[in-house]
């Protein structure tokens, strides 16, 4: 607080309460806290329900931040992972997407992506084979151990062990289910692969850095994976990413047909500075004008002396996410100088 004289004011805030209420601290420790610092697919979801639960004055049962994914999102990935089975148990293009159809997997036109997947992969090699088991291990863990209101990891990969999802570690607001992050490695049969794939394969570094970053709430999620198996397709870094920059790098076409789940720059940057504006505005008790404004004004409804101190301390958040997380600063600031991180790869 030395070096932060709004935060000293807001806690010299905090103590001029009567009390701080029950409810206003479990919202400071799972709706405040736990706000995802990045452009999560669902951006700004997570940062309007935290508004949300300080107007009602209740806590929120489920915190929509890190590592959660709606079974719709889900869904389409496991369409896609069926593609990458079935390649690598040898089946035909034709075959895989005859079971799609039959599934009534809907969507994508995916005759048409197993074609254009088929022949991004190319001719079978052991490389290629252990790559996609890797990528579809990884995936296959992000399907079971990211979750949502009703999806307590129970309704995906029911039928796979694919490594302890009952981590200690930081819970991200929904205490139930701890991040078990790199759980997924103790599986002696990946240790064995990425042995393998050390001997083998000469960007296998990279394809691990990247393979473990595929993130299935960040909203390219979908065409990161595009490009990851184009890469696989080649056996060796062919595009470019924020965090490993590569000169003349390929132009991935659209095969997977992903539709795209990120926000438009211009357009989050604006309603961000809208969104903070009205904050401030609130719990100043100054007048403001604007669409953002009478959104927030009706989430948060009358003023209290604590409803002030949380939105001041939510606007402090905030405005730290914004200059010191590199994902939410690099939506909020689009531009040659930014840096960009699993929020908005792609």
């Amino acid at each position: 607080m030395r070096s932060d004289d709004e935060l000293a004011q807001i806690v010299a805030m905090e103590q001029s309460l009567r009390q701080v209420p029950d409810w206003a601290q479990r919202i400071v420790e799972t709706s405040i806290r736990f706000l995802p610092p990045c452009g999560h697919y669902l951006f700004p979801r997570a940062y309007l329900e935290a508004v949300s639960t300080i107007g009602s004055e209740t806590p929120p049962t489920f915190v929509h931040g890190c590592y959660t994914v709606q079974r719709e999102r889900k869904e389409l990935m496991t369409g896609y992972l069926f593609c990458l089975d079935a390649w690598l148990a040898g089946a035909d293009a034709e075959g895989a997407a005859g079971e799609l159809l039959v599934r009534k997997c809907d969507g994508p036109d995916w005759p048409t992506i197993c074609c254009e997947l088929w022949n991004v992969l190319g001719e079978r090699t052991e490389t290629k084979e252990l790559l996609v088991e890797a990528t579809l291990h990884r995936h296959r863990w992000w399907l079971k151990s990211t979750v949502w209101d009703d999806d307590a990891r129970d309704l995906f990969c029911r039928d796979q062990y694919l490594g302890d999802i009952h981590c200690s570690t930081d819970h991200y607001g929904n205490p139930d289910f701890c991040d078990p992050w790199f759980g997924h490695r103790k599986s002696p049969r990946i240790q064995w692969v990425e042995t393998r794939l050390t001997e083998i394969c000469p960007d296998w570094e990279w394809f691990r850095g990247t393979i473990e970053s595929s993130w299935l709430c960040a909203p390219k999620a979908f065409r990161f994976l595009e490009k990851l198996l184009w890469c696989i397709g080649k056996e060796r870094q062919a595009v470019a990413l924020p965090s490993s920059p590569l000169e003349n790098a390929d132009d991935v076409p659209g095969f997977l047909q992903c539709e795209e789940t990120y926000p438009n720059p211009e357009e989050a940057a604006q309603w961000w500075e809208s969104f903070l504006a009205a904050l401030r505005a609130w719990w100043r008790g100054e007048c403001a004008e604007g669409d953002v404004t009478d959104d927030v004004g009706q989430r948060l409804g009358d003023r209290t002396p604590v409803k002030c101190w949380l939105v001041r301390l939510l606007v402090r958040k905030l405005e730290v996410y914004e200059w010191q997380e590199e994902d939410l600063g690099g939506l909020l600031r689009p531009g040659p100088g930014s840096k960009r991180g699993k929020g908005s790869v792609g």
